[in-house]
């Protein structure tokens, strides 16, 4: 039996089409080899940058640091010192695209704030009620309404205190253990602004907003800083809280005198300052500072965050977070 030869003419077709299959797969593996190397280089430029981004947060929370030390005023700390208009990386302050690296800082007084879990008194089990009254004034400027707050109060009591017994308009573990998913009251101290969030009604709360777009988070610490107002670096707000008759124009009274001149004592104050249970809540400087950082390199941020407290003209951290 003889076997068929194909013409040269088809053969040569053929090899034509063999080639060009060839060729077709190459081009597609080079393809995806300079694809893969081209996603490679870029996550490792990407990873290189978010380090960068890192190392510049990290550099904030020291020039922080630096600002703070160099403070050789601590028994008065007002919104005048250096540390109060600290922002960091003069360029980054205007326009971001003449400089592409930096970090942005804020510094605060905690003290400034309303320390939250004083609402227990440090036995575990006993309500402050000055602190509570506070937290219902604080409230109330949020216009929550009367019943809601009390509620509210309650919950963060029974969340706080240590024992299971339930308040009156509070919840325990039988409340949060229906949770999907279920959880039990923390019967400790906040560790966190954000665990406000597991309270019963809170997380509602916290998305109101006053005109200014504040939020209640921004008038609360969860610092050990002794329950004590500082006058100098409180906003009118936390002013506001400490008693019915200190209303908002009185507030802004302190203001207007603390800028013409830190205030290191109640002599100045208006009368409702010098009322016994007003008074007694006071303080003139500052012992717990936090300090957020934002590092900048090209395109990738990082963030980071610092408390810091006062001990005898030093400064120790008490923590530090970097995201």
């Amino acid at each position: 039996m003889k076997t068929r030869t194909l013409p040269k003419k088809d053969q040569k077709g053929i090899a034509l089409l063999i080639s060009l299959m060839v060729i077709l797969v190459l081009a597609v593996l080079v393809h995806r080899f300079t694809y893969a190397t081209r996603i490679n280089l870029v996550s490792a430029a990407n990873l290189r940058d978010l380090f960068q981004a890192e190392c510049m947060a990290i550099s904030g929370l020291e020039a922080a640091l630096a600002v703070l030390a160099a403070d050789d005023t601590p028994e008065v700390d007002h919104l005048g010192e250096p540390w109060a208009s600290f922002r960091g990386s003069p360029d980054l302050l205007g326009d971001r695209a003449q400089e592409e690296e930096g970090f942005l800082v804020q510094i605060q007084d905690e003290s400034s704030k309303i320390e939250i879990n004083r609402i227990v008194r440090q036995d575990g089990s006993t309500t402050d009620p000055l602190v509570r009254q506070q937290l219902d004034r604080l409230l109330e400027i949020f216009s929550v309404p009367s019943d809601m707050r009390d509620s509210l109060l309650d919950c963060l009591e029974d969340w706080i205190d240590r024992d299971d017994l339930q308040k009156l308009n509070g919840a325990e573990d039988q409340y949060y253990t229906s949770m999907d998913p279920p959880y039990r009251a923390a019967n400790r101290p906040l560790r966190a602004l954000g665990e406000l969030n597991l309270v019963k009604g809170w997380k509602e709360v916290l998305d109101l907003r006053l005109q200014d777009g504040s939020s209640i988070l921004d008038f609360l610490t969860i610092a050990p800083t002794g329950g004590r107002i500082n006058v100098n670096t409180a906003s009118p707000i936390v002013l506001r809280t400490l008693s019915p008759q200190i209303d908002e124009a009185i507030a802004e009274q302190v203001v207007t005198l603390r800028e013409e001149a830190p205030l290191s004592g109640p002599q100045l104050l208006p009368p409702p300052f010098k009322r016994r249970e007003v008074s007694s809540r006071l303080r003139y400087s500052g012992n717990y500072f936090s300090v957020k950082s934002v590092g900048v390199f090209r395109r990738a941020t990082s963030r980071a965050e610092m408390m810091v407290r006062r001990e005898q003209g030093d400064w120790a951290i008490v923590a530090r977070r970097i995201e």
